[in-house]
């Protein structure tokens, strides 16, 4: 579950902002990355790893499972990418053990592009005869699921190109985003032949409609703001949500400058934010006992392109706090450092003013 906007102020400056929806914690940090840091990724099976190689970029992002793989993140070229859940749809190849060094896991696809990539143009190219394995990540000794995590990617520029990456039945499919959202299942071509059922959506309120019966005229007016978009569906599943978010995204008033536009997104992503509760998945166990998870947004966050800042917000913790990996000291620091981003709730007390003698 995981909702991915592109907006852009009245100068063209880019700005994408995304959700990170889970039924279990990620144990996510905040991960900056030396340029030159060495990568390892899962190969299809425990005895053969993945590819090797080393970042071209530094790397700001948010991790996942305590690894060093970006679940979402932004590189000093301004190229954002991120994983979105798909399942039921994202399966990959399967990959002989003389080729598992040429292949990643789909959890080392978004780490691979900001490590690898400067801008969407350069994504296309280099993902030419890309190889997505079946592999499972292992944490604390044990995999992680039976299957490999089913993962499409949103891909954003400094130019305002966006592109998503899917891999359907071993297929890699590669789709230009024109209006740069993302959510989850099914497929973004299936998504974007769903918006035409939603073309009578406006921001603008209806007007009052005459109403005329064979004795009496009269009118109806609506009841209150917002009427231009009744029928706009409010639940949680992917394709409401991508129907939502693109509503909201083509309506919002552009702004003039980037830290205004991240402000809007992040208000554009609270309408998708899911409290602990709403959403309830009941499973059983790996012993066979019932067990439920719940669904809920983990962390929220923002990237000015053009600036190289990286915003979030956790679930915990609603204030929002930045990173300038532009400005980022990168000689008197750790070639990877790690930051807590599951802090407590900062709140900010007032106090009154005394008034002078």
């Amino acid at each position: 579950m995981c909702t991915g906007i592109q907006l852009k102020t009245t100068k063209g400056v880019p700005v994408y902002a995304r959700t990170m929806e889970f039924g279990t914690s990620l144990h996510s940090k905040i991960l900056v990355i030396h340029p030159g840091h060495k990568f390892t990724a899962i190969g299809p099976t425990d005895d053969y790893p993945g590819m090797s190689w080393t970042s071209q970029y530094a790397i700001v992002g948010i991790n996942a499972m305590d690894r060093e793989v970006i679940a979402d993140g932004m590189n000093s070229e301004g190229l954002a990418v991120g994983s979105f859940y798909q399942p039921g749809y994202a399966s990959y190849m399967d990959i002989t053990s003389e080729n598992a060094k040429l292949s990643l896991s789909s959890i080392d696809v978004t780490t691979w592009l900001l490590s690898s990539c400067s801008n969407v143009n350069d994504v296309k190219e280099k993902i030419k005869g890309l190889q997505i394995n079946n592999g499972i990540p292992i944490v604390d000794g044990k995999q992680t699921g039976t299957t490999p995590y089913p993962l499409h990617y949103n891909i954003h520029d400094t130019s305002g190109n966006a592109l998503v990456i899917e891999c359907i039945n071993g297929v890699l499919f590669c789709y230009d985003n024109p209006i740069g959202i993302l959510t989850n299942s099914p497929t973004f071509d299936w998504h974007l032949t769903n918006l035409r059922n939603y073309v009578n959506i406006s921001p603008d309120n209806k007007p009052v409609t005459n109403l005329v019966t064979s004795k009496q005229k009269n009118t109806a007016t609506p009841f209150g703001q917002g009427s231009g978009f009744l029928g706009l569906p409010g639940d949680f599943t992917p394709p409401s949500r991508f129907i939502r978010a693109f509503a909201l995204t083509q309506s919002v008033l552009p702004v003039d400058e980037p830290l205004d536009a991240i402000t809007q997104a992040f208000h554009i992503l609270s309408s998708f934010d899911i409290p602990e509760g709403v959403i309830r998945e009941h499973t059983l166990d790996e012993n066979g006992d019932p067990i439920t998870t719940y669904d809920k947004t983990l962390w929220t966050s923002a990237c000015d392109l053009k600036n190289k800042k990286y915003y979030f917000h956790s679930r915990n913790n609603r204030t929002i706090r930045m990173v300038d990996l532009g400005n980022w000291n990168f000689h008197e620091t750790e070639e990877v450092t790690s930051m807590n981003m599951e802090d407590s709730q900062q709140v900010e007390q007032l106090y009154p003013v005394k008034v002078p003698a």
